[in-house]
């Protein structure tokens, strides 16, 4: 099972989230439910990166885990794209609801 835990500022901003563990849909190397959250998740990092400029406070992309933490001075121009990971992978676990956990903090 993946567990997403999202992250928020003390004023309910989207600051960042942490993905670990494996969905178990198929095995490695052929498990689309990994493959979606996983594709989303970098490409979110890396439109944060390229395009959005922002800095991070922590960056963690290892087999199994990626967790992303903006630093509080850039939440506002990342919100939308924070929000547009939620939003995905809140479409993937409507269609695999047994793979994937989600916590908010």
């Amino acid at each position: 099972m993946i567990k997403v835990k999202y992250y928020y500022s003390e004023d309910g901003l989207s600051k960042g989230f942490s993905l670990k563990g494996h969905s178990g849909f198929a095995e490695h190397g052929s498990d689309i439910v990994c493959s979606a959250v996983t594709s989303n998740s970098i490409a979110v990092i890396n439109s944060l990166d390229r395009l959005q400029k922002v800095e991070f406070e922590k960056i963690v992309a290892d087999e199994g885990h990626i967790e992303c933490l903006v630093k509080d001075e850039c939440l506002e121009k990342s919100q939308l794209l924070l929000m547009h990971l939620q939003l995905a992978i809140d479409e993937i676990k409507k269609e695999y609801p047994e793979n994937i956990k989600i916590y908010k903090k």
